[in-house]
């Protein structure tokens, strides 16, 4: 049987369970263009967003990275920490104005989407046509409110106990984690390329549950403290292969389309307390690029997903311009990142994360560089790239 036809048969039947537990990018090009690159990507990270873009690098490509996040939805953390700066274990002695104002605090605070989620990773690998391998040591965590108990909230104020006040929760997961991928791409047209990434991962992870008066929720503490405290306290130990596929196909001299089949088959961690349940994701990407300076990207779930593992699902939408200069030896780039179940996807009211960065081209060296921003401003993102390049 042809080679090509056994690889795209292995691709179909491998049960496609991509591991990132939370939306994320992939090197800082991939932040500074709000994580779209679907269809387009030209360094290590074509291992992670879609390994059937390695057909189309024609050199040899070594490279180190960092990256972080810590997300808060909808200034989570500032909200709870005005929650926190009341005396919540004493709720029953508090004035009637004031048990008023906090309730309704709470009220809002565990009806939100979601709560904080986050990601440190460093990241070095090697792309050659066709191949891609990469050693990257990863650390993710959430922390979701924990919806209380059926009409909890439509209570009269005056029947509020301390012991129901001590009974609202938040849950926290936690990943520590090494991770090796092995990419594989093979052209089966010269329009049409397939690739496929099996990862294995050995780590350790946790989930528990916390109440609102425990002692690790303090006013002081921002998304990072809460994220770095998930992920540090992982003892469970796991170890899992799972394989990401993708394809691309050129649509004439401008166009490509992207397509990644992630969590394909919904791989499961367990731990004593939770079964983690990875959702199948495919997305698809659109990159125009009308000449070797300008390039314009979109990337969309073609399903909606809990991906945030809160019971709220998601569908993420991303999108990404890029610009050249000096023969692209400089680059600036900008791109949003929103989700298509919000009401608004623009303007002040909407919760878009924003990414911006600039890169270099040195003939031999590549520098990539990206910051990212919430919906208030701050920035909660950082991705710095390095690469040697060898034709």
């Amino acid at each position: 049987m042809n080679k090509k036809i056994i690889f795209l048969i292995l691709i179909c039947g491998t049960a496609l369970n991509g591991f990132s537990i939370i939306p994320c990018y992939y090197g800082a090009r991939s932040l500074s263009l709000g994580y779209a690159s679907i269809a387009n990507n030209y360094d290590i990270n074509s291992i992670f967003i879609n390994p059937a873009i390695l057909s189309s690098i024609d050199y040899t490509l070594w490279g180190y990275q960092y990256q972080h996040s810590y997300l808060d939805y909808r200034d989570f953390a500032e909200d709870l920490g005005a929650v926190l700066g009341n005396d919540l274990e004493h709720f029953e002695n508090l004035g009637g104005s004031d048990k008023s104002a906090l309730f309704s605090q709470l009220k809002e605070l565990f009806r939100s989407k979601a709560g904080m989620y986050g990601f440190r990773s460093s990241i070095p690998g090697y792309v050659s046509r066709n191949f891609g391998l990469s050693f990257s040591l990863n650390k993710t965590a959430l922390v979701n409110p924990v919806p209380p108990r059926e009409n909890f909230f439509d209570q009269e104020i005056e029947t509020v106990t301390n012991a129901d006040i001590a009974s609202l929760q938040m849950n926290f997961i936690g990943l520590n984690y090494k991770k090796i991928s092995l990419s594989y791409s093979m052209d089966f047209h010269r329009t049409f390329s397939a690739g496929i990434t099996l990862h294995y991962l050995n780590g350790k992870v946790t989930a528990f549950k916390r109440s609102i008066v425990d002692d690790i929720f303090t006013v002081e503490k921002e998304p990072k403290d809460y994220l770095e405290a998930s992920w540090d306290s992982a003892e469970e130990k796991f170890s899992k292969v799972v394989a990401d596929a993708g394809i691309v196909v050129s649509l004439g001299k401008f166009f490509n389309i992207g397509l990644v089949y992630r969590n394909f088959g919904a791989a499961k961690i367990r731990t004593a307390q939770q079964e983690i349940a990875l959702d199948k994701r495919v997305i698809a990407g659109l990159a125009f690029r009308p000449d070797a300076q300008w390039g314009i990207y979109i990337d969309v779930d073609l399903k909606k997903s809990d991906l945030l593992y809160n019971g709220q699902e998601m569908q993420p939408i991303s999108l990404g311009i890029e610009k050249g200069f000096f023969s692209n030896k400089f680059f600036v780039r900008l791109g949003m990142l929103n989700d298509l179940t919000e009401k608004t996807l623009l303007g002040k009211k909407s919760n878009a994360l924003v990414g911006m960065g600039i890169g270099f081209n040195m003939e031999k060296f590549v520098v990539d560089a990206a910051i990212g921003l919430g919906p208030n401003g701050t920035v909660n993102s950082l991705a710095v790239s390095g690469f040697i390049l060898m034709k």
